[in-house]
């Protein structure tokens, strides 16, 4: 069954990934180079820790 899920995905390829970013191109969109390393992830804000529980002092 886990074959016939791909089956029915659909295919892209080099040809309809040219065609793709040609008529973006076309649109106006721009392409820009990021440098190795960097991330486009941005920082969350918080703690990175999970608190199960807190204690309350009584």
């Amino acid at each position: 069954m886990a074959n016939k899920a791909k089956k029915d995905a659909p295919v892209s390829n080099r040809a309809d990934l040219e065609e793709h970013v040609e008529a973006f191109l076309k649109a106006g969109g721009k392409v820009q180079q990021i440098p190795s390393g960097v991330s486009g992830q941005t920082s969350t804000s918080g703690p990175r820790q999970i608190v199960l529980s807190h204690k309350t002092s009584s």
